[in-house]
């Protein structure tokens, strides 16, 4: 179903509420496993293990201000300077990948200024890169090191 290969992922019933958790390895703590979550966690992994990058690189769900509104991104990668190299917008498998999910991690971007933009609802996944001043559509993600 999902077109990340399937990882090892950690999930445990919370016996208080009786739900899903699965493990979040950047956050190092269990978070409830929604549609969404999942493609998170499944990205994640993929960006860590296919594509090479360090996992204190990675950010997850962090919060920003965009026009003196708090925003929240849900996956970043930053380099040694601490500068955005890519920020992904991650939404449950149902949701389209459209105009609008595009026009949310574009927004996003004025303020995180990276030079790749993933959005994927992990059956689907469309990748931009900036080349000088254009965004081009790439086929996959690069490596972490290709970007320095």
């Amino acid at each position: 179903m999902f077109i990340y290969p399937s990882y090892p992922l950690k999930t445990r019933k919370n016996f208080k509420d009786k739900k899903t958790e699965i493990w979040d390895i950047v956050r190092k703590k269990w978070v409830s496993l929604t549609p969404e979550e999942l493609v998170r966690q499944h990205f994640i992994h993929y960006l860590i293990i296919e594509k090479q990058y360090p996992l204190e690189t990675i950010a997850v769900e962090k919060e920003f201000q965009l026009y003196n509104t708090n925003k929240r991104f849900d996956i970043a990668v930053l380099n040694k300077k601490q500068e955005f190299v890519l920020i992904a917008e991650c939404k449950a498998p149902d949701v389209q990948l459209n105009a609008q999910v595009l026009h949310q991690i574009l927004s996003y971007n004025l303020k995180l200024n990276a030079q790749c933009l993933v959005i994927t609802n992990g059956i689907k996944q469309y990748v931009f890169e900036k080349k000088i001043d254009e965004w081009q559509k790439t086929d996959d993600i690069k490596k972490f090191y290709d970007f320095l």
